[in-house]
């Protein structure tokens, strides 16, 4: 079992608690986990712009969208694959309830999501502010 298998599944019963039963509960709980790993990615991406000299995003923006949307769109597919396709929901939901470590995997799931939105907000704060040095000036 991993942190995504364990965030996948809880999303999906907390998802299904507030709203009710949809046809897409397993496809939305898939995107939540899908965007956590976006924003670790599109940190890095912002890093990345940032070691270049802060000028790779706002000027081109054709290059910024592919960057970023391109991306979260390969992200979206390799987790559709592996966590939705070919009845890999029922068998990540029996994994996750035969889980005997539960607490253990709650906690590293909640510091999985804090960690990705601390990530993204701490590149979208440093890159703003022009607080990384620029290792490889373009």
């Amino acid at each position: 079992m991993n942190v995504w298998k364990y965030t996948y599944i809880q999303f999906f019963k907390k998802r299904r608690r507030v709203i009710g039963k949809d046809g897409a509960d397993d496809y939305a709980a898939m995107l939540f986990v899908a965007l956590l790993d976006c924003l670790f990615y599109w940190g890095v991406i912002t890093f990345a712009d940032s070691f270049t000299g802060y000028h790779l995003l706002p000027g081109h923006e054709i290059l910024h969208t592919v960057l970023f949307l391109g991306g979260a769109v390969i992200i979206e597919r390799v987790h559709n694959r592996t966590l939705c396709k070919g009845g890999a929901f029922e068998r990540i939901r029996k994994e996750v309830e035969a889980e005997p470590r539960k607490m253990l995997w709650g906690i590293l799931s909640l510091l999985y999501i804090m960690s990705a939105v601390a990530f993204f907000a701490l590149s979208l704060y440093c890159n703003v502010n022009k607080l990384v040095l620029v290792l490889i000036p373009l």
